[in-house]
């Protein structure tokens, strides 16, 4: 679900009645859309945001590239372009992965708990959202609790929320198998746990 009405992801929907499953970016959902409320649910009418984890079969991508040309859709984002007097605007023509949704057989959404499974990084650090060290801090947070859950204790010399925990891919991708290695051990925060 995305954070707020105006945030930088693209979101899911049907493409008319029983139409196909396919994604709207942000740049082009107007607004007002982005906003309203689905008086049933209290949730954003557009709640399923694409957090850019797909899984695709290699037999219907090669597929998908050698039908798409044809039929090819292009998103037109306006972008800075550098030129010898400053910044000036042009038009880019983009495609993306999910643009090949509408052609799939079958598609499923998996609703997840957006702290485990995205840490967008849409700007540098320095703002105020979306940049590298913050998704960096939600990294280092989700490895505290698989620590924590896994048996293990946190010790931190500065405040716990702007440090943490960085658990090796080579230990655990997603939490699993850490109790042998965290069970009653105490950690002192910033560290990191490897093989």
């Amino acid at each position: 679900m995305p954070a707020y009405p105006q945030e930088k992801v693209g979101v899911f929907v049907r493409r008319g009645k029983g139409g196909p499953l396919t994604v709207v970016e942000y740049s082009e959902l107007d607004s007002s859309l982005a906003s309203a409320i689905n008086q049933q649910t209290g949730r954003l009418r557009f709640c399923w945001s694409n957090v850019c984890l797909h899984m695709f079969s290699l037999d219907f991508l090669n597929q998908v590239a050698n039908g798409l040309e044809k039929d090819s859709i292009y998103h037109l984002a306006e972008k800075k372009i550098p030129s010898i007097h400053g910044h000036t605007m042009g038009l880019k023509l983009e495609q993306f992965i999910f643009d090949a949704f509408p052609y799939a057989p079958s598609t499923a959404l998996f609703e997840v708990l957006r702290e485990e499974e995205f840490a967008p990084v849409k700007n540098a650090n320095g703002s105020n959202y979306d940049t590298p060290d913050s998704a960096r801090l939600l990294v280092l947070r989700l490895h505290s609790r698989w620590v924590v859950a896994a048996g293990g204790f946190l010790t931190h010399s500065v405040p716990l929320y702007a440090t943490g925990v960085e658990v090796s891919p080579l230990c655990s991708f997603a939490g699993e198998n850490l109790e042998a290695i965290c069970r009653g051990r105490t950690f002192h925060a910033p560290c990191e746990i490897t093989f």
